[in-house]
């Protein structure tokens, strides 16, 4: 009898995201038993940000070794990815690394991303790809680049894959993708449902340095021998293709049919609302990635640097306050002593540029309305608020496009925050559930794995009820109402200030 059938089994997630590796231990039917978390350390200069491949790997190895160390008595059945979108790894005929990965972070490509948008047009561009426009982090651009100024790398290159794709390689030992992965990456189409031909030879990318593509939640291969001595696993464990980690977490939490919304409050604010009908805008344009389940979409109104902005006041100006959870709850008692609306007191959350509701890359972050009363209780607060007035624009665009916020799941770091759930419930007018499993990227990486390893019936998704629920309090709004206009006339008057200067006002 086999170690997998005499032992309880579970499904090993590997949740790779920008700085860390999370491995999650889930029982089939998506109960989260352990997870380990291994950071590593991009390497970034300029607009350029790389990480060797073998960081990923190792990450993994050591993650692994401790998830199963706090789940003695389950045995790993099957395996599933979610990973960042847009990493680009140049690899041989043998899916070694060429040179470090490009991480999605990287934007030295912009003179090409500039030139990919004159060939391909940018409506055009959009209404193939559901991508806004073409930008420097985009891959399209980035292989481009690749051509010009290392070329060696790119003739020697057998593939070009994404993150996901790579470490599906190094266990399985076949090159694939999945297509939401390839939603990113500016070579493929929607309405196609595969790879735009036009994108690549603007680019002059040959066809057969892009890997096959396969649904989300297929079974790629069973676990080869060397990785499996790597990663102490029996060989021949199914190794399941799984999505980008945004598509995976609104997966997980259920956003899968119209009027399903999750909000991600992490480093940045993502919202992601499920249509099987994108409407291409043509006022402003919201990001379109293509769903796990074919014939779906999901919108994703972006806020930058939403998230990390409370980080960033954190850091900056209170450290005095204690590091990681207990800093973060410091904040929260500090913002709950100023009422709604923080006395007049508004932030504009734009540390890094405005994507969504209006694009705006030169936009920079403001305070305003501060007076001889004001506290750091004060700013921290408006900063909490700042991302549900961010929110509250990202739910009036979803609705214009069809796809209204009847429930909403939050996830992410800010969920753990009932001050800030609240704050948004009020804002917004509308009740935020918190899932009863706090990694929902992990968890839909492993709910495809179950699928496609048949541990599951396709399709079944899971089933619990939320951890909390957070619901507007009518006596909040007046103040809110009153701070997110303030909010609003704040970014209008300020917008034109972002613009460059006329050459005379410099000179």
């Amino acid at each position: 009898m086999s170690a997998v059938a005499s032992q309880k089994r579970c499904i090993a997630a590997l949740d790779v995201g920008t700085t860390s590796v999370k491995v999650c231990l889930f029982t089939p039917q998506l109960q989260l038993l352990a997870c380990a978390v291994q950071e590593y350390a991009l390497h970034t200069w300029g607009e350029c940000a790389e990480v060797e491949a073998g960081q990923y790997k190792a990450a993994v190895r050591q993650g692994l070794r401790q998830a199963l160390a706090a789940a003695p008595g389950w045995a790993v059945a099957a395996v599933g990815l979610a990973t960042q979108g847009e990493t680009l790894a140049p690899v041989s005929e043998a899916g070694e690394a060429l040179r470090p990965f490009l991480v999605w972070l990287d934007s030295r490509a912009g003179a090409e991303a500039a030139e990919l948008s004159r060939l391909l047009g940018g409506a055009e561009f959009y209404q193939a790809t559901g991508l806004p426009e073409p930008t420097g982090a985009l891959p399209l651009a980035k292989l481009l680049w690749l051509r010009r100024h290392e070329p060696a790398v790119y003739q020697k290159a057998h593939k070009f894959l994404l993150l996901e794709d790579y470490l599906l390689f190094w266990l399985t030992g076949r090159f694939v993708s999945e297509k939401s992965i390839q939603s990113s990456t500016g070579w493929f189409s929607l309405p196609l449902d595969g790879l735009w031909p036009e994108a690549l030879a603007a680019a002059g990318v040959e066809l057969q340095k892009l890997p096959p593509l396969v649904e989300c939640g297929s079974a790629v291969g069973g676990l080869l021998a060397q990785a499996a001595r790597e990663l102490g696993l029996p060989a021949g464990v199914p190794v399941v293709a799984g999505a980008m980690d945004q598509v995976a977490a609104a997966l997980a939490a259920g956003c899968v049919e119209p009027g399903v919304v999750t909000e991600t409050t992490g480093t940045a604010l993502v919202a992601a609302a499920c249509t099987d009908a994108p409407v291409f805008s043509g006022g402003h344009r919201v990001t379109i990635y293509r769903h796990a389940l074919p014939g779906r979409y999901l919108y994703l109104p972006i806020g930058n640097t939403a998230g990390m902005a409370l980080r960033w006041f954190r850091d900056q100006f209170c450290r005095d306050l204690p590091a990681g959870a207990e800093g973060y709850l410091a904040l929260d008692q500090l913002a709950g002593q100023v009422p709604p609306g923080c006395e007049g007191l508004v932030f504009l959350p734009f540390l890094a540029g405005c994507v969504d509701p209006d694009s705006c890359p030169q936009a920079s972050a403001v305070f305003f309305g501060a007076h001889l009363g004001t506290t750091r209780a004060h700013f921290v607060r408006s900063v909490l608020e700042s991302t549900a007035f961010l929110l509250r624009d990202f739910f009036e665009m979803l609705a214009a496009l069809g796809c209204p916020a009847r429930q909403v799941y939050s996830l992410g770091g800010g969920a753990r925050s009932p001050l800030w759930q609240q704050i948004k419930a009020d804002v917004c007018g509308r009740s935020f559930a918190v899932p009863a499993c706090s990694e929902a990227t992990a968890q839909g990486a492993a709910l495809l794995a179950a699928w496609g390893a048949g541990l599951v019936p396709a399709g079944q998704l899971p089933k619990a009820a939320p951890s909390a629920v957070y619901r507007p309090q009518s006596g909040a709004a007046p103040a809110y109402g009153q701070a997110y206009a303030l909010y609003r006339r704040l970014y209008a008057a300020v917008k034109p200030l972002f613009e460059p200067a006329p050459q005379a006002e410099r000179s």
